[in-house]
């Protein structure tokens, strides 16, 4: 009896270390999605005032995403762009693509990514 006892505590508690490792990564991955949603916001009202670049005031955020979202091969050219004065759309376009990185680390890939696009190149007869 003690044997099942002892097998069912540490299946809890594996189950409990499993939870609070999702729960940090899930708390980890957070943390760069907020900071990129306020930064995406704050670069489009730049860009509708009509700023070209981003201004160096950004560099400590900019840098910070960075530091949080660390190396990802993937997104290379993307990390790359992410810095101060570069094309407010080029920074725009990098940091869209490394949140959507984030969420498909986070939630998995999105189940359009296996849907094939329309093929527009057809013609119909009538």
């Amino acid at each position: 009896m003690t044997g099942l006892l002892a097998q069912t505590n540490a299946y809890i508690r594996d189950a409990e270390r499993q939870s609070k490792d999702l729960k940090a990564r899930q708390d980890q991955i957070r943390r760069p999605v907020q900071l990129i949603d306020r930064l995406l916001q704050e670069l489009e009202e730049l860009n509708l005032k009509g700023f070209k670049r981003v201004p160096m005031s950004y560099e400590p955020r900019l840098e910070e995403i960075l530091r949080l979202v660390g190396p990802m091969q993937s997104l290379a050219e993307d990390l790359g762009n992410i810095k101060v004065k570069v094309g407010i759309s080029k920074l725009m376009d990098a940091l869209f693509a490394v949140e959507e990185a984030l969420f498909t680390e986070r939630h998995g890939p999105s189940p359009d990514a296996d849907v094939q696009g329309f093929d527009n190149t057809l013609f119909s007869a009538a």
